[in-house]
C-alpha cells in the first residue's frame, strides 16, 4: 500500500470513529487498531494526536462540501432539499463527532477553530454561488454584507438546530429539513429587502 492510500485509510478509520465517539474518548491506539497498523506507524504520519483530529476535520469537511455541493441541474428549491438531506445523512451517521466538535466549536485551540470556519467560509460560498445565485435574479452579489451575514447567519442556525434534533429528537426528519429549508429562503428575502442590489426570483422561491 502506498504512503497516500495509507494515510487516507488512516483517515477514514478516524472518521468512522469520531461518528461513533468523541475526540476525548478515542485513543491513539483504538485508531491504530481499526486501522489495521502499529501506533509507531501512526505517529509516522501523524506526530500528535491533535495532528490526526486536524487531519480528520479537513478530511471530513471535503466530505461534506462534496455531499451537499448544489446540483445545477436541480431548481433552487430542490438544490436546496437535496443538499439538506445529504448533509442531514451526513449527520446521523456521524452524529457523535459531530456534536463534539460542533458543540464546542473547537473550545481553546486556534487550529482546530480555523479548520471549523475553514468549513463554514466554503459552505457560505457554495449557497452564495449556488442556490442564492438562482433565487437572487440580480446575481448572488457576494459582495452584498447583508446577504452574505444572512447566510452566514442561517450556517450558525443549522449547526445549533442539528445539535438541539440530535439532543431532543422532537421533529421528524422531514419537519426539521422543512424548518432549516424555509429559515433559508426567509433569510435571503430579508437580505433582499436590506440590500436594493439584491432582487429575489419570488416565482422560483415560492
Amino acid at each position: 500500500m502506498s504512503s497516500d492510500d495509507r494515510r487516507e485509510q488512516l483517515l477514514r478509520a478516524g472518521g468512522e470513529l469520531l461518528g461513533r465517539r468523541s475526540y476525548e474518548e478515542v485513543s491513539i491506539d483504538e485508531i491504530a487498531r481499526a486501522a489495521g497498523i502499529s501506533k509507531g506507524l501512526l505517529y509516522h504520519y501523524f506526530p500528535t494526536k491533535k495532528d490526526f483530529l486536524l487531519a480528520v476535520l479537513r478530511e471530513e469537511t471535503e466530505r461534506i462540501t462534496a455531499l451537499t455541493a448544489p446540483d445545477p441541474a436541480l431548481g433552487p428549491l430542490e438544490q436546496i432539499e437535496a443538499s439538506l438531506d445529504a448533509f442531514l445523512d451526513y449527520v446521523e451517521h456521524h452524529a457523535s463527532g459531530y456534536a463534539t466538535i460542533f458543540r464546542t466549536r473547537g473550545g481553546g485551540d486556534s487550529d482546530i477553530r480555523a479548520v471549523l470556519e475553514e468549513g463554514r467560509e466554503r459552505r457560505v460560498e457554495a449557497v452564495l454561488e449556488g442556490v442564492a445565485g438562482q433565487l437572487l435574479a440580480g446575481g448572488a452579489a457576494s459582495d452584498s454584507a447583508a446577504l452574505r451575514s444572512a447566510v452566514q447567519g442561517w450556517i450558525f442556525f443549522v449547526e445549533g438546530t442539528l445539535l438541539r434534533w440530535l439532543d431532543q429528537r422532537d421533529l421528524s426528519r422531514d419537519e426539521l429539513r422543512e424548518l432549516l429549508r424555509s429559515v433559508l429562503i426567509d433569510s435571503l428575502r430579508t437580505a433582499a429587502r436590506i440590500d436594493p442590489r439584491l432582487a429575489l426570483d419570488a416565482a422560483a422561491a415560492a
